[in-house]
């Protein structure tokens, strides 16, 4: 498997960034959700830094769809190719470039996947399709949040909490190792 490119502005990946003061991002800074992962910072983000979906995943979604939609419905940070459709949900921990990244919750999904991103114009799908198969009914059955969907899961990077991974950064093409999975997806935290 290795990382892939996507349309996202070169300066989003600057490692020296930083917001200044005068910033309106510099308020912006808040923590994650401390009952998946604790001690984390995010600034542009959802709700974690990172999110990992996978190529496969997005074909196999768009073999069930009428009209294909395009990865930046789902905006992940991370693009990986080369694995089984949905395999990242079950990523607990992995390894890109020297950084260990933490699978820490899958994605709950909210209505910005409808949204046709070129002209701004909502829809149904994908989510309605992937309430057929990617719900928490279908892939959570024991746990709660049923008719939520899920597609991608959100990451944190070991390294990011201490000076560690100062100066490293991940790229189109680097290889992502899997070192531990979870045992089936109604395991993983959503």
């Amino acid at each position: 498997m290795a990382l892939v490119e996507t349309e996202l502005p070169p300066a989003a990946f600057d490692e020296d960034w930083q917001p200044t003061p005068d910033s309106y991002l510099e308020s912006e800074i808040r923590p994650t959700n401390p009952e998946y992962a604790q001690g984390y910072k995010i600034t542009f983000t959802d709700c974690f830094p990172f999110l990992i979906a996978s190529q496969g995943s997005l074909d196999a979604l768009n073999e069930l769809l009428k009209e294909p939609v395009p990865i930046n419905r789902f905006r992940p940070n991370i693009l990986v190719d080369g694995c089984h459709p949905y395999a990242e949900d079950l990523w607990k921990t992995m390894k890109i470039n020297k950084l260990t990244f933490d699978g820490v919750k899958l994605c709950d999904r909210c209505k910005v996947p409808t949204i046709n991103q070129e002209n701004g114009i909502p829809g149904s799908e994908p989510t309605e399709t992937m309430l057929t198969f990617r719900s928490g009914e279908v892939i959570r059955p024991s746990h709660k949040n049923k008719q939520k969907v899920y597609f991608g899961q959100n990451l944190v990077c070991k390294e990011s909490v201490s000076a560690k991974g100062k100066g490293r950064i991940v790229k189109v093409g680097d290889p992502v190792y899997v070192l531990q999975t979870y045992p089936c997806s109604d395991e993983v935290p959503a």
